[in-house]
């Protein structure tokens, strides 16, 4: 019987001292500091992580009724990296067909889709969860009267924020409240327009 030694080979990367302490969350995502080359270089696509991105492109393609996914595992149980990868491939269509291989269907390619994503560890976000999801989609006028005082814009204001080509709205480590996830889950907000 072969030992783990000889059956697994470490990539070099395992071993790289500068990369030991790397954690990647969304402020990566949103703010461009990840290679989406070399992040699906390292990565293993697992099973969930295919079913959500069918299900995902099938909604930016108009093709399903679904639109908002939450990711509910214990700590440390992927939801982050199952939305960097979702972002990524959002993001960077040239490299849907490599990454998603077999379960890629260019009937559900939307192109290009608008990413924009907001962690609860930005706990000092000074315009708020919308300020920043605003800021990231280059509209932050449209919603300054919800800043000073902060204020919860409604759905109309939503609706005209969001206009446009497909989105993707990833939310992560929200603190729990009566209208958000709970620390352990992760929501994927899938818009159609």
């Amino acid at each position: 019987m072969k030992s783990l030694a000889q059956l697994c080979k470490p990539r070099q990367s395992v071993f790289d001292h500068n990369r030991r302490d790397v954690v990647l969350d969304l402020t990566d995502l949103a703010e461009g500091h990840i290679d989406p080359s070399e992040f699906f270089e390292e990565n293993y696509c697992t099973a969930g992580m295919q079913h959500l991105w069918r299900e995902a492109f099938r909604r930016f393609a108009g093709k399903s009724p679904q639109g908002v996914f939450v990711l509910s595992q214990a700590m440390g149980g992927g939801k982050t990296h199952n939305m960097i990868t979702l972002g990524l491939l959002a993001r960077h269509p040239e490299l849907r067909h490599a990454v998603l291989g077999d379960l890629y269907e260019p009937a559900t390619d939307a192109g290009e889709v608008r990413v924009v994503a907001f962690t609860g560890r930005e706990s000092d976000a000074p315009l708020g969860i919308w300020g920043a999801i605003a800021e990231q989609l280059g509209k932050r006028e449209l919603f300054k009267d919800y800043y000073s005082p902060l204020a919860a814009p409604g759905q109309k204001a939503w609706v005209n924020l969001l206009r446009g080509k497909p989105l993707l709205i990833l939310l992560d480590e929200l603190p729990p409240t009566s209208r958000t996830p709970a620390p352990s889950s992760s929501a994927t907000q899938i818009s159609p327009w």
